[in-house]
């Protein structure tokens, strides 16, 4: 971390090291609570908030991982209080709060993206890659106004002394890992947040997302080594950096090397792919007798299709089936291009690496309701045809409803199938959505607004009902607004958006 001048200071007293840490102790427990008043539970979230109408929310899953997240935070502050370094005033105690709590904040953003399926805190990836996407912004925000909280104070005494302090910053050998490291964040945090104008091929944003992020994660610990007081204060508190870059390390060779020589030795085949509307496909395979996989209806699974199964041309696809159907598990994919676009060149018994399942989403969240609304938006309707079908191998009895959105009559996939299911399930009752008109009967012409859903609900009792949503952010926002305005809990919405 840059320090204000380019030589080697003093500590913060302990008391004022106190100070902070109970500033963040109070900040955290208020945000804490805050939490308490709302629940978050998809395949990447579950919404959930105390509103007055509702009864208030448990403290769930989401909750836990929140907490366990927010003890990990503050560990390497913490472990500041055991340095004896003399006083530098509140704003530098301030100062190393947020420069420890930053640092910590972006190693652990390596096991949020990391797919920790037998570590509780981070197997949760819908949770991990909301967090992930949410940290980044703070974490972007925290670096780019390190440097400028490091010179403030020099400036406030002079323009000179500033301007003398930043050309020692400038030109100081051991700042130069800091300010690449520095440069390399910005230009990252640039290109997450204009990656559709950039139009990378997810393949090329996998490869760069993670070795840009690697060779920060290096160049950041080399950084806080050479300049950080607290390390240069006692050598052994550098122990705590080098760990965590190596640990953050390792978990990358992990996913891109150690976990796709396991993936090898289980290859699932490929039996089938089928042009199922005017855009989608369905896309079989069939797993190993020697392979152990099993899955809940709505989760997902990363797809490997290339000759190899390792680097990053691993793509997360819904499950549509259930699993009664295994060893056979079936995919609706919906052509958007780039990889998409080439399903058609699939050579039937190729091998194809899978790994997962992966997901919250699951009908074990309605359980204690009395009617399923599911909700899908295009390629969406994966997912909610893997719940569907669970429910129809169970023979479920309460109402089931499915609404599903196009934007054209020709793109409904599996028509035949769900017309079926009308008849042989007891209660179970399909509405079709298009933006383009049709002269067909019983198909809502629009979007899925509050009138679609009241007309399919049918007037039943709002509180009834869980919810199931997958489709793309546009509709998924504009939907849970609608079930919002209708009074449906929000610990009984449930969703899946279709990006990463």
């Amino acid at each position: 971390m840059l320090r204000q001048d380019g030589h080697r200071s003093g500590r913060l007293t302990r008391l004022d090291r106190f100070t902070v840490a109970t500033a963040i102790s109070t900040h955290l427990s208020r945000h804490l609570q805050c939490f308490k008043d709302q629940t978050t539970m998809t395949t990447h979230a579950t919404i959930s908030a105390n509103t007055g109408i509702f009864p208030p929310a448990r403290f769930g899953r989401s909750h836990r991982l929140l907490l366990g997240y927010l003890c990990l935070l503050p560990l390497p502050f913490l472990l500041t209080f055991a340095l004896p370094m003399a006083d530098k005033g509140i704003y530098a105690a301030a100062l190393t709060a947020v420069n420890t709590l930053a640092m910590m904040a972006f190693y652990l953003q390596f096991p949020l993206g990391s797919r920790l399926k037998r570590i509780p805190l981070f197997a949760n990836i819908g949770w991990n890659i909301a967090q992930h996407k949410k940290t980044g912004q703070w974490i972007g925000i925290s670096i780019l106004l390190h440097p400028i909280l490091i010179l403030v104070p020099r400036f406030m005494v002079s323009f000179r002394d500033g301007m003398h302090s930043l050309m020692t910053v400038l030109t100081a050998p051991q700042m130069l890992t800091g300010i690449i490291a520095w440069v390399c964040m910005m230009l990252w945090i640039l290109a997450a947040v204009f990656k559709q104008q950039l139009k990378l091929g997810y393949e090329a944003w996998r490869f760069t997302h993670m070795l840009g992020f690697v060779v920060i994660a290096i160049l950041a610990t080399l950084h806080v080594m050479s300049v950080g007081s607290h390390g240069q204060f006692h050598e052994a508190y550098n122990l705590v950096w080098w760990i965590l870059c190596y640990l953050s390390v390792l978990m990358v060779l992990y996913n891109y090397i150690v976990k796709p020589l396991i993936l090898r030795s289980h290859p699932f085949r490929l039996v089938d792919v089928d042009q199922v509307s005017r855009t989608d496909w369905q896309v079989t395979i069939e797993k190993s007798d020697s392979s152990d996989f099993n899955f809940q209806p709505g989760q997902f699974v990363w797809l490997n299709t290339s000759k190899r199964s390792g680097g990053v041309n691993e793509h997360p696809f819904s499950i549509a089936s259930c699993p009664a159907d295994l060893p056979r598990i079936s995919f609706i994919i919906r052509n958007l291009g780039d990889y998409t676009s080439r399903l058609d060149t699939l050579r039937i018994g190729q091998p194809v690496y899978v790994d997962g399942p992966y997901g919250s989403l699951s009908l074990e969240e309605s359980s204690r309701s009395t009617a399923i609304l599911l909700i899908a938006g295009g390629a969406g309707i994966g997912p909610m045809l893997s719940l569907l079908r669970g429910l129809a191998r169970t023979h479920d009895p309460r109402p089931i409803r499915l609404i599903y959105g196009n934007n054209d009559l020709d793109q409904m996939v599996l028509q035949e199938e769900i017309r079926a299911l009308e008849q042989s399930m007891s209660d179970f009752k399909q509405q079709l959505v298009c933006i383009t008109a049709t002269d067909q009967d019983g198909i809502y012409q629009g979007v899925i607004d509050q009138t679609c859903i009241e007309q399919v609900m049918q007037q039943q009792n709002p509180g009834d009902w869980s919810v199931y949503l997958c489709g793309p952010q546009a509709m998924i926002s504009a939907v849970n607004k609608s079930l919002k305005l209708l009074n449906i809990s929000p610990a009984n919405i449930h969703y899946e958006q279709l990006s990463f």
